[in-house]
């Protein structure tokens, strides 16, 4: 009986250790999960901050130039009306013109 005892013993001893191990794999994989979700929202975090840089830039550019081709161009169409308006009008040989076409 005394070696039937020991055997249980040892069996127990044996299944505490596995518990134990256990315990201790459990552990280290919820370690490995918080670990891992940290890193994660901390790279995230970096990543938006300069992708919102990198945005922000690069939009800040479009503006400048958006701006910058918006007053170029009206400033060759204020001119091309200065052109116009400067240019004298003689409506009498417009009118002239158009009879000599039209009647023909």
């Amino acid at each position: 009986m005394a070696e039937t005892s020991m055997e249980i013993d040892a069996i127990n001893h044996l299944l505490e250790v596995e518990k134990n191990a256990s315990a201790l794999i459990n552990d280290a994989a919820q370690e490995v999960d918080r670990r891992l979700s940290e890193a994660h929202s901390k790279y995230n975090t970096e990543y938006k901050a300069r992708y919102d840089e990198v945005a922000a830039r690069l939009e800040a550019e479009y503006q400048q130039k958006l701006n910058s081709t918006s007053d170029k161009y009206q400033k060759e169409i204020d001119s091309y009306k200065e052109s116009l308006a400067a240019k004298p009008q003689n409506y009498e040989a417009f009118s002239s013109l158009l009879d000599k076409l039209i009647l023909q």
